[in-house]
C-alpha cells in the first residue's frame, strides 16, 4: 500500500447484511411517503380531468374544489401510506403514558408557536429576496385557503389534518424510526412532515413544528396531545387570524401583539427547558452520521425528497 493510502474499514457480511435491512426499511418507508404524495395528486388531476369533461362548472365550485382536496391526500393518500408503511418494525414499547399538565402543555404550545413563527418570518424574507431577484413575487399556496368558507378550514385544519398527520407522523412514522434513537427519530420524522407539505413557505415552519410535535409524543406517550396541539396551532390560521380581520385595524394590532408575545414568551420558555430534553440511544448501535447516511442513501427516500422539490418548485412557475 503507497504512503499515505487509507483503506475502507472491512465489515463483516453480517454487518453488511444489517445495513441493507436498515437501508430497505428506510426506503420503504420513503416509497410509503411518495405514495401518499403521488396517489393524492393522480387523484386530483384524474378528477379534474373527468369533470372538466362532464361537468365543468364544478371547477368553479369551493366546496368541490374542498372536499377532492381532502379525499385525496387523506382519504387516499393515507391509507396508502399505512398499507406499505405497515410492515416496517417498531420499537417495543414500554413507557408508561405520562401526559403533560396544563401548564408545561401551554408552555410548549407557545414554544411551538415560536419557532413557527420565526421560522416563518425568515422564509418569508428568503422568497422575498428570491422574488426580487426573479421581478415576480413567489406564489404561497397558504394564501390559497381564504377561498374556503371559514367552516370548511375549521373542519380541515382542527380536526382532519391533525388527526391524520399526527396518526401518520408521530404514530407510524415515528415508531419505525425509533429503534434508531429518539434524536434520530424526532428529526427524520419532522423533516418527513415538513417535505410532506410541499412547499417552501410551509416546508420551514412545518419541519420545526414537527420537532415539537415529536418531542411531545415521545415524552408522553399521548397521541391526543399532539393532535391537540397540532389543532391549536391550526386555530390561529382558520379561527382566529378570520376573525380579528373583521375587527380592522385593531385586530391587526391584536394579532401583532399575540405573535410577538409568543415569539418572546417561547424563547424563554425553550431556554428555561432545554435541559429536560432526552433522547434514548437507538437498539441497533449505529452512530447519528452512518444512521442519517442509511437513510438519505436509498430509492425510496430519494425519490419522496424529489416529489417534494418538485411540488416546491412548481410554485416558481
Amino acid at each position: 500500500m503507497a504512503f499515505g493510502e487509507h483503506r475502507a474499514p472491512r465489515i463483516s457480511s453480517w454487518e453488511a447484511r444489517a445495513l441493507r435491512e436498515h437501508c430497505q426499511h428506510f426506503s420503504r418507508l420513503g416509497w410509503a411517503l411518495f405514495a401518499q404524495g403521488a396517489s393524492a395528486l393522480v387523484v386530483q388531476v384524474a378528477a379534474v380531468l373527468a369533470v372538466q369533461w362532464a361537468a365543468p362548472a364544478l371547477l368553479g365550485n369551493i366546496t368541490f374544489l374542498w372536499v377532492l382536496s381532502t379525499l385525496s391526500v387523506y382519504g387516499v393518500g393515507f391509507p396508502l401510506f399505512v398499507l406499505i408503511a405497515g410492515p416496517v418494525p417498531t420499537a417495543p414499547t414500554t413507557q408508561p403514558r405520562r401526559p403533560l399538565g396544563p401548564v408545561r402543555f401551554f408552555q410548549v404550545y407557545l414554544i411551538g408557536l415560536a419557532l413557527l413563527y420565526l421560522s416563518n418570518l425568515a422564509t418569508l424574507f428568503l422568497l422575498g429576496l428570491v422574488g426580487m431577484v426573479r421581478g415576480e413575487a413567489v406564489s404561497n399556496p397558504v394564501e390559497s385557503i381564504q377561498d374556503y368558507p371559514v367552516v370548511l378550514n375549521l373542519v380541515l385544519g382542527c380536526l382532519v389534518a391533525p388527526f391524520v398527520e399526527e396518526v401518520m407522523f408521530r404514530k407510524v412514522l415515528l415508531d419505525r424510526l425509533r429503534p434508531y434513537g429518539d434524536r434520530f427519530a424526532v428529526g427524520a420524522s419532522a423533516l418527513c412532515f415538513g417535505l410532506f407539505h410541499g412547499n417552501f413557505n410551509q416546508i420551514p415552519y412545518a419541519a420545526a413544528l414537527g420537532l415539537v410535535f415529536g418531542y411531545v409524543a415521545l415524552r408522553t406517550g399521548c397521541l391526543w396531545q399532539t393532535i391537540l396541539l397540532h389543532a391549536m396551532v391550526n386555530f390561529i390560521a382558520t379561527g382566529l387570524i378570520p376573525l380579528l380581520e373583521l375587527w380592522g385595524d385593531w385586530g391587526e394590532e391584536l394579532l401583532g401583539a399575540l405573535i410577538l408575545g409568543s415569539i418572546l414568551l417561547g424563547v424563554v420558555f425553550l431556554i428555561v427547558r432545554r435541559r429536560e430534553l432526552r433522547a434514548a440511544p437507538g437498539q441497533y448501535g449505529l452512530s447519528q452520521g452512518r444512521t442519517w447516511r442509511l437513510f438519505f442513501e436509498n430509492p425510496g427516500v430519494i425519490v419522496f425528497c424529489l416529489l417534494a422539490l418538485l411540488e416546491s418548485l412548481s410554485y416558481f412557475l
